[in-house]
């Protein structure tokens, strides 16, 4: 799978995550198990997506949450959720 799908499905697990009330920091961990990758592969999608904006994380890329940035690219991809 391409770094783009990559992104975009971490961009919406956590858009899905604003669905709890109230939403949360959401675990690298959790995020890795969802997509069944490592979690080296993900810090790389990671730092690539809070690189430009898309995402916020902590300096060790454990905990994550979106941002209006990323909000606004899954709203053009048009992105189901995958639950």
């Amino acid at each position: 799978m391409s770094l783009s799908k990559f992104r975009l499905q971490v961009l919406a697990i956590l858009s899905d995550n604003l669905k709890q009330t109230p939403p949360q920091l959401v675990s690298s961990t959790i995020i890795a198990a969802q997509m069944n990758l490592s979690l080296s592969e993900l810090r790389k999608v990671l730092k690539s997506l809070e690189g430009i904006g898309e995402i916020e994380t902590d300096p060790e890329l454990r905990y994550n949450l979106i941002t209006q940035k990323g909000l606004q690219l899954l709203g053009e991809q048009n992105v189901t959720l995958r639950t």
